[in-house]
């Protein structure tokens, strides 16, 4: 047995001799003595295998010198103790530090990058998850100033976890924007902090310093992302606006850009790892249930992730661990318990396992309430986490250990080694678990090279319809201005369309189109109005709302355009979220009142996205067919995306405060403006006496948190 493989089986409390010590030197020393840097995969997990075993009291007394020395032979500043060493590696070390909210030490492999992002190259990094990416983008913001910063997340929880990280750290010198309404002044210093489709829909940045992508992967159309459109269109968009520009994301071996670009960027690929991870690997188990709950209770009450194909499926994990007495009682949980089935519905499942410090994470959550959990998991106060595919698209956190229960995405497709890569990095953290644990409960899947195509760079000529019409002629060779044109005539759909809306499908717009059409003729009532709709005009978008949304296979809670129409009405008419939650559950789901409150959060989910769209590309087709008609669907769709309540209310939910705590919060306010006055008067509120409960406290600390 190699010391290598020794270290991996150690167990917890086995002593580690001198001469174990003095072998795993002189192994990490060969290694690193190979190397061409000090990025060797041995030498790296030696090193942090024996700083784990040093946290756990392993290593003998005489011998922790040279487990330091080791480390900063490594490059692995953040885990040293530079007192310790001579005054030439100090020296070396303290070249490492940024002084951020507090002084922190990149490890090498950061300083490297750090050093080509401030000597004003564009970079692609490919690195784990755990490599620190976000600590390289707010040394370069310390160092520069940039006076214009645009990034590109992938999800809105991770805007507000990254908006509270910014404000922490530079909100004495950035104004930072989050929101497509948000004020900007370009003579001020600003972060925007946005999604593709957020940034899309501002107009205003017009020069750009350093432009940041997050999870750059997802610009390849084969990752089966159908956001991928929006997110070329915004790169496209914004990279000739941009001084520099860079992109990161894990695992990918290699990146097309086309000629245009390919001597523009500096890419690096790096493995270089802060983290280790033991493997345990239960695929040949049959009782895979069994096993999971057996691996659970073995790990107590450590933190940990656990990661399942669907919503309902991390519904029916969470009753199984609370039946098998798992997880640990939590005061704070029993409260949260209460609170969910008071602010939403008592029949809705979310809230059970929490008072056993378990709770489940997936996209039909509220965000406010999605960013609770992992909150309260970071803290300590949520053990066990169950997750869906957020936990490959944006939920930033990590645990001690990560369980993977499911070999597939939404029952869709096979987990690739990819997203199997990205869910495992979600093991270990710096500074608290050097080596986490990962079981699999399935065959992992062949180890692959990903490369990355970004279409829009590439070969736009090539790419989707959408990503076609939004390139300018100029930049497109004949057989691309060929296809533009045949598009034009062969659907009937202008060029504005196409371009505006053609991320709903060309042939979607299509059969949207020739339903208009009808209605024109017919009865073109139904369709000019401004505002808001009459009950037959909302019917009529509606059911068109409909056609486009069963085609893109959206998901939308109700069957018909008639009962969406309905339930748009009742959202309107009905006045706190709680009371709606029920309306919709005893009207589409008597007899199964759980199922009711998921599909109600299906339906407003999609009157957030899914149907705004919609109604915008309905108004669009309808002025391109009759230009003098006097249609304005827009104050409707801003009132539907806001739930028909005050746009305010669901800025602060991404802020944190729950719809139902805004809805109770808005009559101690003096009607806000938008969400930072509203946060400012939360802030102001003396809570004590208002009848608020601990867990609205909870929250309205959290939410004021920097």
């Amino acid at each position: 047995m190699t010391i290598l493989e020794r270290l991996r089986t150690l167990e917890p409390a086995t002593m580690l001799s001198a001469d174990d010590i003095f072998d795993a030197m002189a192994s990490a020393g060969t290694s690193l003595a190979d190397a061409s840097d000090r990025e060797d995969d041995a030498a790296l997990e030696i090193s942090i295998r024996l700083l784990e075993a040093r946290r756990q009291g392993q290593i003998p007394i005489d011998c922790l010198t040279v487990v330091e020395m080791l480390a900063e032979e490594c490059g692995l500043y953040p885990y040293v103790d530079g007192e310790k060493f001579s005054l030439f590696s100090q020296a070396v070390i303290e070249t490492h530090a940024v002084q951020l909210d507090e002084k922190l030490y990149l490890h090498s492999k950061q300083m490297e990058i750090l050093l080509h992002l401030l000597a004003g190259d564009n970079v692609i990094l490919s690195a784990p998850t755990s490599f620190g990416k976000s600590m390289l983008v707010d040394a370069f913001l310390t160092y520069k100033s940039p006076n214009t910063v645009v990034m590109l997340l992938p999800t809105i929880a991770l805007i507000d976890e990254t908006r509270r990280r910014l404000t922490r750290r530079f909100g004495d010198r950035y104004d930072i924007i989050t929101t497509v309404t948000d004020g900007y002044d370009s003579t001020v210093p600003t972060i925007f902090v946005l999604t593709q489709e957020r940034f899309l829909q501002r107009k205003d940045v017009k020069k750009i310093d350093l432009l940041f992508v997050d999870e750059f992967y997802k610009l390849d159309p084969t990752r089966k992302d159908d956001r991928y459109e929006n997110l070329n269109i915004a790169l496209y968009r914004a990279l000739p606006k941009s001084a520099q520009c860079f992109m990161a994301g894990p695992h990918i071996k290699n990146i097309l850009l086309g000629d245009r670009y390919r001597g523009s960027f500096r890419f690096v690929q790096t493995d270089y790892r802060t983290v280790s991870v033991n493997i345990f690997d239960r695929s040949a188990r049959e009782d895979k249930k069994d096993a999971l709950l057996a691996d659970l209770a073995g790990v107590a009450d450590e933190s940990s992730i656990v990661f399942t194909a669907t919503p309902g499926s991390a519904q029916n994990l969470m009753k199984d661990f609370i039946a098998a007495k798992l997880g640990t009682d939590s005061r704070i949980g029993a409260l949260l318990k209460t609170w969910i089935a008071e602010n939403y519905h008592k029949s809705w499942p979310v809230g059970e396992g929490t008072e056993k410090a378990i709770a489940v994470h997936h996209g039909r959550l509220p965000r406010s309430l999605g960013q609770l959990f992992i909150q309260l998991f970071d803290r300590g106060m949520i053990k066990i986490l169950i997750c869906t595919s957020t936990l490959v698209e944006g939920v930033n956190t990590s645990a001690a250990n990560v369980f993977i229960f499911d070999k597939k995405i939404n029952h869709r497709a096979d987990l690739d080694f990819f997203s199997f890569a990205n869910i495992r990095g979600r093991v270990g953290r710096m500074m608290r678990h050097f080596v986490g644990r990962a079981f699999l409960y399935y065959t992992p899947p062949e180890v692959v090279e990903t490369n990355v195509e970004i279409p829009v760079l590439s070969d736009p000529a090539s790419s989707s319809d959408y990503i076609l019409m939004n390139i300018e002629n100029d930049e497109l060779p004949p057989a691309g201005k060929t296809r533009k044109d045949q598009l034009r005539a062969t659907t009937g759909l202008s060029i504005a369309v196409l371009k505006e809306h053609g991320a709903l499908g060309v042939d979607n717009l299509v059969a949207a189109n020739d339903r208009i059409k009808q209605t024109l003729r017919s009865d073109r009532a139904l369709l000019e109005w401004k505002g808001f709709p009459n009950k037959e005009q909302r019917v009529e978008v509606a059911e068109i709302a409909v056609i486009i949304a069963r085609a893109r296979g959206d998901q939308f809670g109700i069957g018909s355009g008639k009962q969406v129409a309905w339930a748009w009405a009742q959202l309107q008419k009905i006045s706190t979220l709680p009371k709606f939650l029920r309306w919709f559950e005893r009207t589409f789901s008597p007899k199964d009142k759980a199922k009711g409150v998921d599909d109600a959060f299906r339906f407003l989910q999609a009157c957030e996205f899914a149907f705004p769209r919609s109604l915008a590309a309905i108004e669009a087709l309808v002025l391109m067919n009759e230009p003098l008609l006097d249609a304005n669907y827009g104050p409707y769709v801003a009132s539907l995306e806001s739930w028909f309540r005050p746009a305010w209310m669901k800025q602060v939910d991404e802020a944190g405060i729950p719809l139902p705590l805004a809805e109770r919060l808005a009559r101690h306010l003096n009607a806000p403006a938008d969400r930072h006055n509203a946060l400012r008067q939360i802030a102001q509120l003396d809570i004590d006496g208002l009848g608020f409960d601990e867990i609205d406290e909870l929250l309205i600390e959290l939410a004021a948190e920097k």
